[in-house]
């Protein structure tokens, strides 16, 4: 498990929060976001905390009996889910808060934690200019076993947002300048405030706005997997 920054990691479920308001209860990716969220505030404040007691209290549906089911359950459903949606968002702006004033200089003692060790799952997002075979083979198997799935980008500028959007973090390579969707894309996840991480072969001329990001840089695809395996742990 790895450890990170408790503000940093409510920050990635907050950029996550947009991409749900689409779904519904029982959707796969919301069940997930849910449980880690869950699990973060646990680990950051304890169970019987304010934030996570406030967090069970959602129920996200107001009817839960599939024996009652019609459109107009549906749509109160719905409308139960976005309310509390937006409760879940308010919550974990709270407890940012709480812990940007917990590391304020007039605080003799932080009394939350600096780091928590967590383990999380999710998709990562796979920039359309990676389009080598060999190159996505040696992504991959920087995650393998750690429970991230590579997604890519889609034929739609409406798809390729949405996958962004979903992902928790993207790849993207500055090998070829020339490729413009790496460029779009990567300022889509940049304005989501998505982490990014910028990879380019060795001697590659690189403009300058992307040189000052934090990149890896690299000669090989075994090279490239070992980098990329070092910075995501």
């Amino acid at each position: 498990m790895a450890e990170r920054d408790p503000v940093d990691l409510i920050k990635d479920q907050l950029n996550q929060w947009e991409g749900l308001a689409g779904l519904y209860p029982d959707h796969q990716l919301f069940k997930q976001w849910q449980s880690e969220t869950l699990t973060i505030l646990e680990k950051i404040f304890s169970p019987k905390s304010t934030h996570c007691q406030n967090l069970l209290a959602l129920r996200f549906r107001e009817v839960t009996v599939k024996t009652f089911a019609s459109p107009e359950i549906d749509k109160i459903n719905s409308m139960r889910y976005k309310r509390d949606l937006e409760s879940a968002k308010v919550i974990l702006q709270s407890a940012i808060k709480e812990l940007t004033l917990d590391r304020t200089l007039f605080k003799k003692i932080q009394t939350t934690p600096k780091t928590v060790e967590v383990s999380l799952k999710g998709e990562y997002f796979i920039s359309s200019g990676i389009t080598d075979p060999e190159m996505k083979k040696a992504i991959q198997s920087a995650f393998d076993g750690s429970g991230f799935k590579p997604i890519q980008g889609a034929e739609s500028l409406h798809g390729q947002i949405e996958r962004i959007r979903r992902a928790r973090f993207g790849i993207y390579d500055f090998s070829k300048p020339e490729v413009n969707e790496a460029f779009l894309e990567l300022g889509i996840a940049l304005g989501m405030g998505k982490e990014v991480t910028i990879l380019y072969k060795k001697s590659s001329r690189l403009p300058e706005t992307i040189r000052k990001l934090n990149g890896i840089e690299y000669e090989s695809f075994s090279e490239l997997t070992e980098k990329l395996r070092k910075r995501m742990a």
